[in-house]
């Protein structure tokens, strides 16, 4: 699993601390570190974004299926 943040994002730190919670391990990308990256995501929906198998999830999605767990 790949997590794409931006920094000072209270979402993505939600779901960082979520995942933390969870012992979820997951990959987190910085797309301002990895500008590239940046440039094939769709961010329509903002971040944070997670990229799950061939799945994407956006922050609802990551909630509703995770917060759940915890």
């Amino acid at each position: 699993m790949t997590l794409y943040i931006l920094p000072s994002c209270c979402k993505c730190e939600e779901v960082i601390k979520l995942f933390d919670k969870l012992g979820i391990d997951v990959t987190v990308i910085n797309i301002f570190d990895n500008l590239d990256i940046g440039r094939s995501l769709t961010l329509d929906k903002g971040l944070p974004l997670l990229e799950l198998n061939d799945e994407w999830l956006d922050y609802e999605m990551i909630m509703k299926r995770y917060k759940s767990e915890g």
